[in-house]
């Protein structure tokens, strides 16, 4: 389940304790690597999210999981979360936790999707050209996806700009129906 408010109100409580302590890279860390395990870990998903399970149980199986993975800060928020009951949320929670992180250093996340992966000099270069565009640093996540036959679509803070040969090539399809 999925309640932005609950999302944002922890993410910004966690962001606040860890910029108090001087541990905001320390805590962006471990989030990233709740919602990583998360995201890859079935059974975790299903733990967190079974009302059977006690809560006592499921701080045992965490702490167990990220006993010298994860510092005190977020291991101690995560058991909060716990024992209130809201642990489905800590997926959603976790990656929020990453979109305050990005906006308090100044950093954009940029989707990148090629017909294969990039060369060090592209994403280099793309990188660099981003950055001295929107005037911050560049987090590039790249997919891959055949179907765009070639050429590249760039997705930033809601923009796309769509160079693919997909996509010329249904422009070409458009100008010739229209044509005749």
């Amino acid at each position: 389940m999925d309640n932005p408010r609950i999302n944002i109100r922890y993410a910004r409580a966690l962001f606040e304790l860890a910029k108090e302590n001087k541990a905001i890279e320390e805590a962006n860390a471990d989030m990233a690597l709740l919602a990583l395990t998360c995201r890859q870990n079935r059974d975790l998903q299903v733990l967190l999210k079974s009302p059977v399970i006690n809560a006592k149980k499921k701080i045992s199986i965490i702490r167990e999981i990220f006993r010298t993975k994860m510092g005190k800060i977020a291991m101690s928020f995560i058991e909060i979360i716990i024992r209130k009951r809201r642990e489905e949320h800590l997926y959603n929670i976790a990656m929020k936790f990453g979109d305050l992180f990005r906006e308090h250093k100044n950093i954009k996340k940029a989707v990148v999707t090629t017909i294969s992966p990039l060369t060090d000099a592209m994403r280099k270069e793309l990188t660099e050209v981003l950055s001295k565009q929107t005037g911050s640093s560049i987090e590039l996540i790249e997919e891959i996806d055949p179907a765009i036959i070639g050429g590249l679509i760039v997705k930033l803070e809601g923009i796309q700009f769509d160079d693919s040969i997909r996509k010329k090539l249904q422009a070409l399809r458009n100008e010739f129906s229209v044509n005749t």
